[in-house]
């Protein structure tokens, strides 16, 4: 068992990186950093502006639909105000006609 743990010691203590590791990482961070990343940050940076951009053009449609709902309801109600203030001054000319003949 003692050779076992000498291995498992062996293994895992800390030894020096070879002299062209670094130079491996350098060139595997570079090779990330090429255009296939570069487009694709671009790409869902401009697609994130995109869905802001489709968000506030929603809700500004909306907002306008709402006021138009709004303003075709104002005009409908005043028609109405108009039509009742004809029928009720036809009926109050006719009620005074009737009572001026008794």
């Amino acid at each position: 068992m003692e050779d076992f743990e000498q291995l498992l010691k062996s293994a895992l203590d800390r030894k020096e990186p070879s002299a062209s590791f670094e130079a491996k990482v350098f060139a595997a961070v570079a090779a990330r950093r090429s255009g296939r990343s570069i487009f694709w940050r671009w790409a869902a940076e401009v697609a994130a502006v995109i869905v802001i951009a489709g968000g506030f053009w929603v809700r500004h449609e909306g907002e306008v639909r709402e006021r138009a709902a709004g303003e075709s309801a104002k005009a409908r109600l005043q028609l109405a105000l108009k039509v009742t203030v004809t029928q009720l001054a036809r009926i109050q000319k006719t009620v005074r006609t009737s009572t001026e003949q008794e």
